[in-house]
């Protein structure tokens, strides 16, 4: 496998309707996908069989994990153990664009 560049800006969607989720990379071991959310847009609390790591590119959400949340904004990195519930909502006012990383068993 040869190294991939891949750019968000020109990957990202957004739809009026739901919440827009695109595997933009995978192999045996891992998966890259984009989630783009407008406000109001969430995804529901779920758990993974692998680590599954979001990454804020654009916008801020409210994360929730264990019954508590917490506002998620760009530069920062979410790391979520296997089988640990997590979520997250577009509460703000602007696009939310998160890359989302599963490895190992998902």
């Amino acid at each position: 496998m040869k190294p991939t560049i891949l750019d968000l800006n020109k990957l990202k969607q957004f739809n009026d309707d739901k919440r827009s989720l695109e595997t933009i990379w995978s192999d045996d071991h891992a998966k890259i996908s984009l989630l783009c959310m407008k406000p109001g847009q969430e995804v529901h609390t779920h758990t993974h069989h692998g680590n599954h790591i979001w990454s804020v590119v654009e916008g801020e959400g409210e994360f929730f994990t264990g019954g508590k949340s917490e506002t998620i904004k760009v530069g920062q990195i979410v790391i979520v153990p296997a089988f640990e519930d997590h979520g997250i909502r577009n509460a703000g006012s602007c696009n939310l664009v998160i890359s989302s990383m599963t490895v190992a068993g998902d």
